[in-house]
């Protein structure tokens, strides 16, 4: 359920802004309405945030997987790590920069071989003077022409020639004119430049050193992220607050079962509060209370980064209910199943490090257990259909269902009724709570239309028919229903959009049918690796080991498309089709309260 909240407007005396807004932190149950002011403070806080954020980020990049952090997560530590490591990466960057300089001029030499500068003006005072050239084929043909000049090849392709010229004597300024010549900087000496590559290669390697270690600081730098996340989220609320002479004022929103603890430290405090209830043109965040059930459903949620508005209702029951069954359907496989129920017992195991871990396996469970079930009802073991789980004498009774001939017509069926049973689920939230009886009137009619559609799908796809005689009635009274009670008729716009509703009320239903294709195309797709396997295998016993090799990445490959369509399928049906019946935006914003981060141990 979403959580009623109440406007809040906080009266402080100016002189105490400060101690108000650290008592304001330590309770923790108001929402800020922020200005959008940002203060030099505030500013400088955010870009010293940002800084050591980008600083964790390249840490944890290092960090090896099986190092133990460290012990001391204290924020003067913290501090101390990342102004360690900011000089670390800067002398990094630096001598990656340089190394990058030197690897190109290398490259720009090596066509010349291994050679020494000093050899060539040692040359150049005997007498003997040579030139470094590269140039086209034409350049390099009228070098050979030059008198009292030879040219060695040094390399040559079909447009152009690495050369050297010799002249006993020097060059003439004529003879130079004519060459291509090749121009060396000062300290064009490759030797001598790889030796300082050499030089920074291991500087660098000690430099990776040193910042590995530093990675296991992760709890100390995080403690001092949220240090600097906290004195951001002072400073933005220290902006939020306007002064009106001597009093200070500060708006925002605290849920209503948070209303005493407030009034409380109003009292302790000497605050003033004025409380209504919010108006429907501002922008309330939503708190959401989920009992143990709905409460599963938070990851995914959390992880699609939507919420219900405010004065919308909290579909979360539904969501999870209908989700585990499509989830289930798309992935259509027992074996794959039971496969992610390990995963998910693994990760439970796991969270008892990571806590953060419980929330998103609870819901890979719940969800596992539901593809199992399918899987098993389908036949279904690894794209292995034949294996028949019918056959298990507790599972007999969907014989039918899951027989050859039947089983894809069944889960049509089947798709079909969750279309129709979620649909009017939605409707029927959605008169509950607009609570009006034009409201119910009106979505009664549509709930008619959505079974007259189901009606109609299934005896155009499924079970090819006539037509049912209450079909024509569902129609009839459904539409009349909604055209009396459902449209505005001095709106010309609704008018004209009515046709197009009752078009996409149909298509809602129709959609469905894409729970049906995608399992189906799975089933296929592992049906086909298994019989590519078996035919590899059965060349040779040789080739079993490449077989199974054939199997594994098949089925690796449909369960990262499995999952892909769980993403794309299944939470379109839930966050489309169902709430646009339900009426849902998903324009909500998550209650995020002022408080304090970091907590210091001590």
């Amino acid at each position: 359920m979403i959580v009623p909240m109440k406007s809040v407007t906080l009266l402080a005396l100016a002189s105490d802004e400060s101690s108000a807004l650290e008592a304001l932190r330590g309770l923790g149950v108001m929402q800020l309405l922020h200005t959008e002011r940002c203060s030099a403070a505030a500013q400088s806080s955010a870009e010293l945030l940002g800084a050591v954020r980008h600083v964790r980020q390249q840490l944890e990049l290092l960090r090896p997987e099986d190092a133990a952090s460290s012990s001391d997560n204290s924020v003067v530590r913290g501090k101390t790590v990342v102004e360690t490591a900011e000089k670390l990466f800067d002398r990094k960057a630096e001598l990656e920069n340089r190394s990058a300089v030197l690897t190109q001029r290398l490259n720009r030499l090596a066509v010349w071989g291994d050679f020494q500068k000093e050899t060539l003006e040692e040359l150049e005072k005997k007498g003997v003077s040579v030139l470094l050239c590269s140039g086209s084929v034409d350049e390099f043909s009228v070098a050979e022409t030059l008198e009292d000049v030879s040219v060695f090849v040094i390399r040559r392709s079909r447009d152009r020639v690495d050369f050297a010229a010799v002249a006993t004597g020097g060059f003439s300024e004529e003879t130079i004119a004519a060459l291509p010549v090749f121009k060396l900087a000062e300290d064009d000496d490759p030797a001598g430049l790889q030796q300082e590559k050499d030089t920074i290669t291991a500087q660098l390697l000690q430099l990776d050193e040193e910042l590995t270690a530093l990675s296991c600081e992760d709890g100390a730098v995080e403690s001092y992220c949220r240090e600097l996340e906290d004195q951001y989220n002072f400073d933005r609320a220290a902006d939020a607050m306007s002064e009106h002479g001597a009093i200070a004022v500060l708006r925002g929103f605290v849920p209503e079962p948070e209303l005493d603890a407030l009034r409380e430290e109003a009292k302790k405090q000497g605050w003033g509060l004025f409380i209504r209830d919010p108006k429907e043109d501002e922008e309330v965040p939503v708190l959401l209370k989920n009992n143990k059930f709905t409460r599963i459903i938070k990851p995914l949620f959390d992880f699609l980064g939507i919420a219900p508005g405010y004065w919308e209702i909290d579909i979360s029951g539904g969501v999870l209910i209908f989700f585990t069954i499509f989830y289930a359907i798309i992935i259509g496989d027992a074996g794959y199943g039971v496969l992610f129920g390990l995963i998910s017992l693994s990760g439970l195991l796991a969270a008892r490090k990571k806590p953060a871990l419980k929330a998103p396996m609870r819901l890979l469970l719940l969800l596992s257990i539901a593809a199992t079930i399918w899987g098993a009802l389908c036949g279904s073991w690894f794209g292995l259909s034949q294996i028949g789980s019918w056959q298990i004498p507790a599972l007999k009774c969907f014989r039918d269902f899951a027989s050859s001939t039947a089983k894809q017509a069944n889960v049509q069926f089947f798709c079909f009724i969750l279309a129709v049973l979620q649909i009017s689920t939605g409707r029927i939230w959605r008169a509950i709570r607009e609570r009006s009886w034009r409201a119910l009137v009106q979505h009664l009619g549509w709930i008619l239309i959505v079974w007259g559609n189901f009606f109609l799908t299934i005896r155009l796809i499924v079970y090819p028919g006539e037509f049912p005689v209450y079909m024509y009635y569902l129609y009839g009274i459904g539409l009349a229903l909604v055209i009396v009670c459902g449209v505005n008729w001095k709106n010309p716009a609704a008018v004209f959009q009515f046709p197009f509703d009752i078009i996409g009320s149909f298509t809602d239903v129709l959609s469905y049918i894409r729970l049906f294709a995608v399992g189906l195309a799975g089933a296929c797709i592992a049906g086909s690796f298994n019989n590519m396997a078996f035919d590899v295998s059965s060349i040779s016993v040789l080739l079993i080991p490449a077989g199974v090799l054939v199997a594994l990445a098949g089925h690796l490959l449909n369960i990262a498309l499995a999952f892909l369509s769980v993403l794309v399928h299944a939470v379109r049906l839930n966050t489309l089709e169902f709430a646009n019946h339900v009426g849902l935006s998903w324009s909500g914003q998550s209650f995020n309260p002022f408080k304090k981060i970091y907590k210091d141990k001590e």
